[in-house]
């Protein structure tokens, strides 16, 4: 009985375990570098655009309520609601470029994460290693299970 339980510890004992920092091989490696660059700049496009459209929103509420006094109260009415379908159109507009900014954010780093996954997945095979875990969800690890670099310099290459 003692063999039979030293036996099953020891074999449980020699599974090889690693952890990968995914966010740092997102930040360092070419190809992600490429895309965080992209969608910043696709970003700071869509930031710009709204900040120029609520300008301009905000500047015609204010020529509106300049005219408060001077226009008839149906005329005021009537450009008040203009005004209200216009920030409304604005909104629906912003919702959907957010949208599809997550859209294709998500796309893209759904196909990045998939290179990757094939590149751990063959190192993984090649190095014998059973369990890899991001590095995120883990506690306290010797650093010599940590594979980033070996991994990081793999997506590199490709």
């Amino acid at each position: 009985i003692f063999l039979f339980f030293f036996n099953i510890s020891f074999s449980i004992a020699s599974d090889k375990i690693a952890f990968v920092d995914l966010k740092y091989i997102l930040s360092e490696s070419n190809e992600g570098k490429k895309l965080l660059a992209k969608l910043e700049i696709d970003n700071n496009k869509n930031l710009e655009f709204f900040r120029l459209e609520e300008e301009k929103l905000r500047k015609e509420n204010q020529n509106i309520e300049k005219l408060k006094n001077i226009l008839s109260k149906e005329e005021y009415t009537n450009k008040i609601n203009i005004f209200k379908n216009k920030v409304n159109s604005y909104n629906l507009k912003k919702k959907d470029i957010i949208k599809l900014f997550e859209e294709t954010k998500n796309s893209e780093l759904n196909i990045f994460f998939a290179k990757l996954n094939e590149i751990m997945n063959n190192f993984m095979q090649e190095n014998s290693i059973q369990i890899l875990l991001d590095k995120k969800n883990i506690v306290m690890a010797n650093n010599k299970n940590d594979i980033s670099k070996e991994i990081l310099k793999l997506i590199n290459k490709q």
